[in-house]
């Protein structure tokens, strides 16, 4: 292996990233603007975007304390503040909303340690995942989701919470947020379908819009009839999805 490609893997050198884009097409699509007759700004059309009914919706920012709305009102950020921390303070949560309870210190931002030397040779050579520590695996897809538009969390190695990512959407109504489960596999050891629905439990127990299991390697017949089965809150991505997210590195 060339010296070049050994200071990558090992995470030395730190260089700029790519400009940021949007969310890749998978995160984005549960979350999609939802056609509605009302204007952009008034709490009808909020109430479409969270696929509530306006009654509840109003029902709930009074709660808060905001009154004398009606679904003609229209609403602004602050409004939708004011909102969202009531629902966190209460509980009350809604498709919208996650709340993680472990401590702050048990969680970590992501680490740039997957630098843009690394990231070029992994898309010249994406075998050369499989040779990546699993906890540099994890911070590999932490980067490439952050690099396309995400903002991420990496857990602590010493933290078993049923998830290694999280990450919130940003640009969306509300930031949905999404747990990710990585598994640096061989290309022989695939995904089953015990790892499908132990993520779907903990997307369901946390709240969280979407759960991704993400590996170097690929699924088992029976996992992809368990994410079909579960619908859009489970999206799988294998080796070669991680592929495409890595061509980005590999222009000029």
């Amino acid at each position: 292996m060339r010296q070049a490609t050994r200071k990558a893997l090992l995470g030395l050198q730190k260089t700029s990233k790519p400009t940021t884009t949007e969310a890749p097409d998978f995160l984005m699509q549960p979350f999609r603007e939802v056609p509605s007759i009302h204007p952009r700004d008034s709490l009808a059309f909020f109430a479409d975007q969270l696929r509530i009914p306006v009654a509840e919706l109003i029902t709930q920012f009074q709660s808060a304390g905001v009154i004398n709305l009606s679904e003609h009102s229209f609403i602004d950020y602050e409004h939708k503040s004011t909102l969202l921390d009531f629902l966190k303070r209460k509980h009350i949560t809604t498709s919208q909303i996650f709340e993680d309870k472990a401590p702050l210190a048990n969680r970590i931002e992501i680490v740039h340690s997957i630098n843009l030397e690394l990231l070029k040779v992994l898309a010249r050579q994406p075998h050369l995942m499989h040779q990546l520590d699993p906890r540099k695996f994890e911070e590999l897809v932490a980067r490439l989701l952050e690099d396309n538009g995400c903002e991420v969390t990496l857990t602590k190695r010493t933290r078993d919470g049923g998830y290694d990512i999280f990450g919130r959407i940003k640009g969306i109504i509300a930031s949905p947020v999404f747990l990710a489960e990585c598994k640096r596999y061989s290309p022989e050891n695939k995904v089953g379908v015990e790892v499908i629905r132990s993520v779907f439990a903990v997307t369901e127990l946390h709240r969280a819009n979407l759960g991704l299991v993400i590996t170097s390697s690929s699924f088992t017949k029976d996992a992809i009839k368990e994410k079909v089965r579960i619908g859009d809150r489970i999206e799988l991505k294998e080796f070669n999805d991680l592929n495409s997210w890595l061509n980005r590195y590999d222009r000029g």
